[in-house]
């Protein structure tokens, strides 16, 4: 409760800095475009991978970004990350996000810059059958979450608009869950709870300016 509590405070004082208006902020509004491409979960995989707690963040998880600048500065963002798995032509798409920020630039200097960013998000596991006995291929979900999602990130110029980045995201929303100990037509009891999601924290990228 503790930990919920705090997730809360922290993301309305986000909302608060980030909708404040703050006039002597130089906004780097030297690209248009970006997309990043990079490793969504490397602190959970590695993690995980060395005490098997977990079989879900063992997946090594993938990260696309495309972001472009509109003629209020600010930065629109589309964000999607999953980690997928490929077992007897079943397809998994576990911890699947999809989101939309908006954001600015808060410093820039030399070869570094920050950026943070406000919006919504939607999740869940998506999963495809393989085709058999002349019964077409079945996608399915499961686990869907909906809420607000803060990001940071920092980035560092390489060469030749190549950026190495350093992602940050705090997810805080109503979340499908599912009791084990009471049934319901043969099925665990589902439920939905306000929690955070944050299997995927810290995320590794490489970003080129368009």
């Amino acid at each position: 409760m503790n930990k919920l509590i705090y997730s809360v405070l922290f993301l309305l004082f986000q909302c608060g800095s980030y909708c404040q208006e703050i006039k002597d902020n130089k906004i780097d509004s030297s690209f248009i475009h970006s997309f990043s491409l990079g490793w969504s979960n490397p602190l959970s995989y590695i993690s995980t991978n060395m005490t098997n707690s977990s079989y879900n963040d063992s997946i090594f998880g993938i990260l696309i970004d495309y972001q472009f600048l509109d003629e209020k500065k600010t930065i629109n963002r589309f964000h999607l990350k999953f980690s997928p798995f490929y077992l007897n032509s079943n397809l998994t798409m576990s911890n699947f996000l999809i989101s939309y920020t908006k954001g600015r630039t808060i410093y820039h200097k030399n070869k570094i810059n920050f950026i943070h960013g406000l919006g919504a998000y939607y999740r869940c596991n998506i999963y495809r059958n393989k085709q058999v006995s002349g019964i077409p291929a079945k996608w399915s979900s499961d686990y869907y979450g909906l809420g607000l999602e803060y990001y940071w990130s920092l980035n560092y110029l390489l060469k030749n608009n190549f950026f190495a980045t350093i992602l940050m995201t705090i997810n805080l929303g109503f979340h499908q869950d599912y009791d084990p100990t009471i049934f319901n037509n043969n099925n665990s009891q589902e439920y939905w709870t306000f929690k955070t999601a944050n299997q995927q924290i810290f995320s590794l990228a490489i970003k080129k300016m368009l």
